[in-house]
């Protein structure tokens, strides 16, 4: 069969760089979705032609951007998508032209209920951002012969490099400025012409391999990571690549592309919080299990816990902690928390935890790594060496993680060495906690420490400053025999709503420089974090002589 003139090829491309892109809104209806800890992910793609999606006969069709929202919403973890601001023939000063003018255009994806949108609004609602862009500033500046011989000029070939990896950089940089969450992820670009003669693909795979790095530059310094597609598509770019006169990917290709992305994905991207499944050593064969509750806490019925492939319990939605005995020293075990709503629907992303319990229980931690600048860094040392708190298995102590009733309680507890005498609960939301909490809640509510609400002592809610200081003015009284009556009210001016107890109890703390509150202020509604606790905890104990 006789060869088609490259120049038809070059007249496809030309044709491609004017090609217009109508508008296409597609709505979805919102399903009814699992419980989850990940947040919905709103997506955005921004770009050229093959964010956009054009085929290998030059159509509007399906690209990775499309693909690669499928698969999250297939996940049930997209929210939105939108790839109205690619456009075929884009080059990188377009999108920054886009940027400056802060351009209104169709909104193309799923999930939107507007019909246009900016780009800047866009970029600040999204949490998901893809980029394609660079190709055209360097492909303009190439010219084939007859033979299909690549001719350019380097020191333009040059120039067009550097312009593409400063402009990246300018781009990420407004991209950050507007939304310094956004996780964002630069595609990078394959060999369009595999089918050009063998002696002229040295120089086409020169010429992508320096746009690659001309983008990888422009990475510098930015959190953004880039995505390499070359080696992908040139394993069957017949399938990939399938019309010569075309630079534009089949589904197939556009296919691997987003396989690509999303292989980034589940390696870079933060779909769960930092320790929202945390395990803890009890003993030589226990360990505690602590996790986040899901999003929409409304629709969960139980949490799931399994060791390994065996569900050892299903505590009620509440209850957020449970305790795995039985356990093996040196042996590798994988917990896992799968969240159940009430209509029977579970979780499709699960937590998880591989965990290895040491043959000896580790002793609390005294230095911490994340407390080293911290204003309570040597009380919080002073409590761990006294055994009243203590820190995490990767030496962390999370000194503003929010401290609930019921840690609050078995500190407090176990610091005085009190012991039930009833072994009848007197809280009805307790029955899935471990025993040994339930037991401290047991003899605090017996001597007088705690108390709950018609029966519901609310174990899992932060303690506020103010019931913390009542608990610790309780406390004083019940290890000296006798309770402590300061001399003065407490010089603070957003306590007068509490009840006359509280507010004598603040007063204790401040006058035994328990408690000094910041700025005339006791934010007595704040709940208290693990660094205030340890304070005002460290300096009851000495109070109290202990």
């Amino acid at each position: 069969m006789k060869k088609k003139p490259l120049g038809h090829l070059l007249l496809a491309f030309a044709l491609l760089l004017q090609l217009a892109v109508l508008p296409l809104q597609i709505a979805a209806a919102e399903p009814e979705k699992s419980p989850t800890w990940i947040p919905s992910i709103n997506y955005l793609a921004l770009g050229d032609s093959l964010a956009a999606g054009v085929t290998p006969t030059n159509e509007l069709g399906k690209g990775y951007a499309d693909f690669l929202a499928e698969k999250l919403a297939g996940e049930e973890l997209l929210q939105t998508s939108n790839k109205g601001f690619s456009y075929p023939g884009y080059k990188t000063d377009d999108i920054l032209k886009d940027l400056e003018l802060n351009v209104t255009k169709p909104v193309l994806g799923m999930g939107h209920q507007d019909q246009t949108a900016t780009i800047q609004q866009s970029i600040k609602e999204s949490n998901l951002i893809t980029l394609s862009i660079g190709a055209n500033d360097v492909l303009s500046k190439v010219k084939f012969d007859e033979k299909g011989t690549p001719l350019f000029k380097p020191e333009e070939i040059q120039s067009s490099m550097m312009s593409v990896g400063m402009n990246i950089q300018k781009i990420l940089g407004k991209i950050y400025q507007l939304n310094p969450k956004a996780q964002v992820y630069v595609m990078g670009y394959y060999n369009p012409f595999p089918t050009l003669s063998a002696d002229v693909q040295p120089t086409i795979g020169q010429l992508v391999n320096s746009l690659n790095a001309a983008i990888k530059s422009g990475l510098t310094g930015t959190p953004a990571h880039f995505v390499s597609t070359a080696e992908l598509i040139a394993k069957n770019f017949p399938v990939y690549l399938p019309n010569p006169q075309n630079i534009h990917l089949s589904e197939a290709g556009y296919k691997v592309v987003m396989n690509a992305f999303n292989e980034s994905l589940m390696k870079n991207y933060p779909w769960f919080k930092q320790d929202v499944l945390t395990v803890n050593t009890k003993d030589a064969s226990t360990v505690e299990l602590n996790w986040e509750p899901v999003i929409d806490t409304g629709m969960i019925m139980t949490y799931q816990v399994f060791n390994g492939d065996q569900k050892v319990a299903e505590v009620m939605g509440p209850v957020l902690t449970y305790e795995i005995t039985d356990l093996q020293p040196n042996k590798e075990y994988s917990f896992t928390i799968k969240a159940v709503s009430q209509n029977g629907k579970m979780s499709i992303h699960n937590l998880n935890k591989v965990y290895t319990l040491d043959s000896v229980p580790t002793e609390p931690t005294v230095m911490f790594t994340d407390i080293s600048n911290h204003w309570a860094k040597d009380v919080i040392e002073l409590a761990a060496m006294k055994g009243i708190v203590g820190g995490y298995t990767d030496h962390t102590f999370r000194p503003n993680q929010s401290l609930t009733r019921a840690q609050a309680t078995s500190i407090i507890v176990r610091a005085l060495d009190l012991k039930p005498q009833s072994t009848k609960m007197a809280f009805d939301d307790l029955a899935y906690y471990a025993d040994s909490t339930k037991a401290d809640i047991q003899a605090a509510y017996e001597y007088g420490l705690m108390s709950g609400v018609n029966g519901h002592f609310m174990p899992n809610k932060p303690i506020t400053r103010a019931q913390l200081a009542l608990l610790l003015s309780r406390t004083y009284a019940v290890a000296t025999g006798k309770p402590f009556t300061p001399t003065a009210p407490a010089p603070f001016n957003d306590i007068q709503k509490f009840s006359k107890d509280t507010q004598w109890a603040i007063a204790g703390l401040y006058q035994l420089n328990i408690a000094t509150g910041d700025q005339g202020k006791f934010m007595p509604n704040a709940p208290t974090t693990r660094a205030h606790a340890a304070k005002m905890i460290v300096n009851s104990m000495q109070a109290i002589g202990q």
